[in-house]
């Protein structure tokens, strides 16, 4: 017999899923009444993700430390002393050497095109850091101190998580993309006549981890001001993605 496509039409009328959801009901050759097994090849596949939102117990503080000068060693010289005397000083101030390292190290000669050819200028020297905390109030801080000991750039601050915070929100994320996933499938079932018996197949298609960043850290009037830097966090998201594949009878 030949086989025996479903095609739902609704007029007038949409239907909201809010966890970005799709899916596909597919219906297979032969005929069955209340209560029959559907053939094999009847099932319902969707599509859905599940969203959590967390404070962070985590920050990633970006600066520098920058010099300028006429000859390449010299810039390095002096990136390498005040580099030094940034890292001891976090470190005296509580923060472990492991949670400093580098993200970006560059000596270069500038340039500039002219008639009369490319005049060289002085050499940039820039040491790039990313500074992780572990307690996220800190970080105005961290902040503070890098400045206050020859930082001289500050690029921004990520608030993020553990890793164990990650992954257990993960698992929390997952299970809100199966409950949506389920709620997906039992409405195209009722649309097409089904209901849904048990689950085939389930596969975790992505994981979406959204950091809280500020992109650049406004330091207060004078960098050993009485105050110090105030940076504030947001909330972290983390999404999981899944597509499900569920069996069918006739309803």
């Amino acid at each position: 017999m030949r086989q025996q496509t479903l095609v739902l039409a609704v007029l007038g009328t949409a239907l909201v899923v809010t966890a970005g959801v799709a899916g596909a009901l597919t219906l297979g050759s032969g005929s069955a009444t209340a209560g029959q097994a559907a053939p094999d090849e009847q099932s319902i596949t969707v599509s859905a993700d599940g969203t959590v939102e967390a404070s962070p117990d985590q920050a990633v503080v970006r600066v520098a430390v920058t010099a300028t000068g006429n000859d390449s060693s010299a810039v390095r010289d002096e990136i390498a002393e005040r580099a030094e005397t940034m890292q001891s000083a976090l470190e005296s101030s509580g923060v472990p050497s492991e949670n400093v390292r580098t993200a970006h190290f560059d000596i270069r000669q500038e340039r500039e095109r002219t008639g009369d050819g490319i005049e060289r200028g002085q050499y940039v020297g820039t040491h790039a850091f990313e500074i992780t905390v572990e307690d996220t109030d800190s970080a105005g801080e961290v902040i503070d101190t890098a400045v206050n000991n020859g930082a001289d750039r500050v690029d921004g601050v990520s608030f993020t998580l553990s890793d164990e915070k990650r992954d257990s929100l993960y698992q929390d994320a997952l299970t809100n993309a199966m409950g949506n996933a389920e709620t997906r499938a039992d409405t195209l079932a009722d649309a097409g006549g089904l209901s849904v018996t048990d689950t085939h197949t389930i596969v975790s298609t992505n994981t979406d981890y959204r950091a809280y960043r500020v992109e650049s850290a406004a330091l207060s009037a004078g960098a050993a001001a009485a105050s110090g830097t105030s940076v504030e966090s947001g909330p972290v998201t983390v999404t999981a993605d899944v597509r499900v594949t569920y069996n069918a009878t006739v309803a």
